[in-house]
């Protein structure tokens, strides 16, 4: 039996306050080069570059022309597309969103810079609950690996909801965390807060989220049930309700029916209930978003789970920080695979908690405190740079044989190919400890990610035209001329904001000939095909301005060997002979 004066590491973490690991003392120059190379990696990820590229992501596009109107109308409670009742989402992000278009205009930067923000919130957050936790280290490891995240990279730098959400909802969850753990019950009206301000972002799932994953928490420990159940939690939801109800009482009053439908009904319900875009459908779909986003980390992460699997089968008990992580992470990842609409990013609230537990696997295995139990870490830790070799030597082939890149792009592969051979050999030799921080695996990515913004963008923004067909009809538009676009697809929301006036989305062919046949001016953006259609039924139209690019918001536009690009092509009125 265990002697009981002598206390497990899961019991410290419990019952005794954890001071934050005191960094090794490191010279002055190398400590201004780590504090310098996490500046440039957050820089690059985050904030390099962040306004140049065009929108060409729908929903972004949708965001910001809805907070550029909320502007324009002077109308800031309801918000507002196409001059048209828009109930996606509540408001707390149109109000962020629209106040950075104030002060900087409304422009790409402006609009993404609210998610730049909160992604950085974000990994200061995590980088706060691993050192309160666990460890300075864990804390600094975990944040480091978020930020250098594909996920990460991507969300910061699109004008959606999903990092300035996450950032109030972890934050949240993590206040009132602490506020349980370490006997800290301040911290949970900060919590509270929190979650209401994610509430004002998406909606009600934030309380959700947060009720699932406490309920699997209370469920797996015994401590933590009871320790948990200390909170003040009825007068937390008061205090959540009190902030965020007026603002949907409001919308009700004011549009009735047409709110329940649009918000209630179609954003939430029917949206989570049935699969009303064809989207993906299958169970697994975010396990492997997951697996991709957690790159070169992910058999580490996996390690992770076998260990603590192990180690609650036989020892009846699991570490209480890590029961935390791991029933967020099936709160989320569990109720998106329960919907029949999925979309990669809607799991992204689980990358914190998987960072996290990254960072601790990385923190046991330098410590050998778990040598018995931590094989399944240890075995993770070796896959690391072997799949930094693997992302290298796929980028490397995709590069020279399918992509249509500039030679320099080929630095990109070889930093990853270069990074991972050398923590393989490393790995290899039977003595050698990992370093506190895995700096050669963060140069890869940040290598990678200032290789995607110097080549990958810009042969992108190339293949984008309908920012420029958008403005063209915005330059030779009077103000009787009507506009409308005509089955673009993804790309109807860019034409909107980049035309900047209101546009008619003509998606039947008996609505485009009734648009086409009327007398008076206008524009009307289609493809090429549906151009040709018109004029075979005989209507008076004729093009009078067009451009080839890509008709897919997608990579393989890179492709040497693309489908040939679409014509995209504005037609007015038949000019009446002389």
């Amino acid at each position: 039996m265990r002697n009981p004066a002598v206390k497990t590491r899961n019991e410290l973490i419990i019952a005794e306050p954890l001071s934050a690991a005191t960094p090794r003392s490191a010279g002055l120059p190398g400590t201004i080069v780590r504090i310098g190379g996490v500046a440039v990696l957050l820089f690059v990820v985050l904030f390099w570059r962040l306004g140049t590229p065009t929108f060409w992501d729908p929903d972004e596009a949708h965001y910001a022309e809805t907070s550029r109107e909320l502007i324009r109308t002077g109308d800031w409670v309801a918000p507002f597309y196409n001059e048209q009742p828009f109930f996606d989402k509540p408001m707390l992000f149109h109000w962020l969103q629209a106040a950075t278009m104030q002060l900087l205009g409304p422009t790409e930067l402006a609009a993404r810079l609210v998610p730049a923000c909160a992604a950085l919130a974000l990994i200061v957050i995590t980088a706060w609950l691993g050192t309160v936790l666990v460890s300075f280290d864990v804390g600094l490891v975990a944040a480091l690996v978020l930020a250098a995240s594909p996920s990460i990279f991507a969300l910061a730098r699109y004008a959606i909801l999903d990092t300035l959400f996450t950032a109030f909802l972890f934050g949240g969850a993590s206040l009132v965390t602490v506020a349980a753990v370490k006997d800290r019950p301040g911290l949970q009206w900060g919590g509270y807060v929190l979650i209401a301000l994610a509430v004002l972002t998406k909606g009600p799932l934030a309380v959700a989220l947060c009720g699932l994953t406490f309920g699997l928490a209370m469920l797996a420990s015994a401590e933590l049930r009871r320790r948990l159940l200390l909170l003040r939690v009825w007068s937390g939801l008061a205090i959540v309700l009190a902030i965020t109800a007026p603002w949907f009482v409001y919308m009700w009053i004011r549009f009735r029916a047409d709110f329940v439908n649009g918000y209630v009904l179609d954003e939430n319900i029917r949206l989570f209930a049935a699969n009303r875009f064809n989207g993906r459908t299958d169970t697994w779909f975010y396990f492997r978003v997951l697996a991709a986003g957690l790159l070169p980390w992910t058999g580490l992460v996996l390690g992770r789970l076998f260990d603590d699997v192990r180690g609650a089968i036989r020892n009846r008990r699991i570490d209480p920080v890590n029961a935390l992580l791991w029933c967020w992470t099936v709160a989320v990842v569990g109720f998106f695979s329960l919907s029949r609409f999925k979309l990669d990013h809607y799991v992204f609230p689980a990358a914190p908690a998987l960072s996290l537990l990254c960072a601790q696997a990385w923190a046991d295995i330098r410590e050998r405190t778990l040598h018995r139990m931590g094989v399944g870490a240890r075995l993770g830790f070796h896959t690391v740079g072997p799949m930094l070799v693997i992302i290298g030597a796929g980028g490397g082939y995709f590069m020279i044989a399918r992509l249509e890149l500039p030679a320099a792009a080929v630095i990109v592969p070889s930093a990853l190919l270069a990074a991972g051979a050398l923590i393989t050999a490393r790995a290899s030799l039977g003595n050698w400890q990992p370093p506190r921080v895995p700096w050669i695996a963060m140069a890869a990515c940040t290598v990678t990610y200032v290789g995607i913004i110097l080549w990958v963008m810009p042969a992108l923004e190339d293949r984008k035209v309908v920012p420029d067909v958008a403005r063209w009809v915005a330059q030779h538009s009077a103000p009787e001329t009507r506009v409308a676009v005509y089955r673009l697809n993804r790309w109807t929301n860019v034409f909107r904001f980049y035309v900047d006036r209101h546009a008619n989305h003509l998606e039947t062919v008996a609505d485009a000939e009734t648009f086409l046949s009327k007398p008076d001016p206008f524009y009307c953006v289609m493809f090429g095909p549906a151009y040709d259609e018109f004029m075979a039924k005989g209507l008076p139209i004729e093009i009078v301005y067009e451009r080839e690019g890509m008709w897919a918001t997608s990579g393989q536009a890179l492709w040497r060997r693309r489908i040939p690009p679409t014509r995209f092509v504005v037609v007015g009125r038949k000019a009446d002979p002389q």
